[in-house]
């Protein structure tokens, strides 16, 4: 393989998504590699088949790690943050580029701000000159900041925050983080990767057990418990998602929410 199309084949999971053609590329301890892959599940449990597909592998505590590939999980999960930006929109972490493209392409994005802390990510995703596929109009509202997304401040206003840099999608410290960067950039609103597991997380701790159902009452009162701006989007399916991503995506120790 030469490049590829990681869209093809993906169907509706991909829809207002934008995914470039990606080729193979190498900068200093990060690799984008293109993979052929049987089959895979999504972010709310559905089991897709699936061909060709990009990966982006980097250093990590244990070694090297999967960061980001182009599969139904990591676009799901990014979904609802992507359709509910709007203004000047805040990306932490470039990864493969594909989710501030998709910002970039919101007729109701008028300013992309992608936050990216290792200057050999930035120069990859510049190497492959992915946001050259995007129409002139929306590659002009990316710019790309070499910093620490927990320290980065804006010297504008932000509308909207799309977070998402860690390797995993539930971390004990991510609440932090989050809070961490809301207070530095202070947006309008914000989502974050994995955020509804980790709503999931607070859901069972505060009830001390894992309920088997999830009302839309229960999940935006556990949001305003937050006190931050996240963003669900309007799916009224959204609770019986979750429940179904959590049984995939959660740890199986009966007690990992505590």
């Amino acid at each position: 393989m030469t490049d590829i199309d990681p869209a093809a084949g993906l169907g509706p999971v991909a829809d207002g998504v934008w995914l470039p053609r990606y080729r193979a590329g190498r900068c200093r301890d990060w690799t984008i590699d293109l993979v052929t892959l049987a089959g895979t599940r999504g972010y709310w449990g559905e089991t897709f088949a699936l061909a060709d597909t990009a990966v982006l592998t980097g250093p990590s505590q244990g070694g090297r790690e999967t960061w980001m590939s182009i599969v139904p999980m990591e676009i799901e999960s990014q979904q609802i943050g992507i359709a509910a930006s709007y203004g000047h929109t805040v990306v932490m972490g470039l990864g493969m580029g594909w989710c501030a493209g998709s910002v970039a392409l919101r007729e109701r994005v008028t300013q992309v701000t992608v936050i990216e802390r290792d200057p050999a990510v930035i120069a990859l995703i510049a190497d492959l000159a992915l946001f050259d596929q995007l129409p002139a109009h929306c590659r002009d509202k990316i710019t790309v900041v070499e910093a620490d997304a927990l320290e980065w401040r804006p010297d504008t206003p932000v509308d909207s925050l799309q977070a998402d840099f860690w390797a995993k999608l539930l971390e004990p410290q991510k609440w932090d983080d989050v809070r961490r960067i809301q207070a530095n950039v202070r947006a309008e609103s914000l989502y974050f990767w994995g955020q509804e597991l980790e709503l999931w997380r607070l859901i069972c701790r505060g009830g001390g057990a894992v309920p088997s159902t999830l009302s839309r009452d229960v999940l935006d009162r556990a949001v305003a418990d937050t006190g931050l701006p996240i963003v669900l989007g309007d799916d009224r399916a959204l609770p019986e998602k979750i429940v179904a991503a959590a049984r995939w995506w959660a740890p199986r120790d009966d007690d990992w929410y505590r």
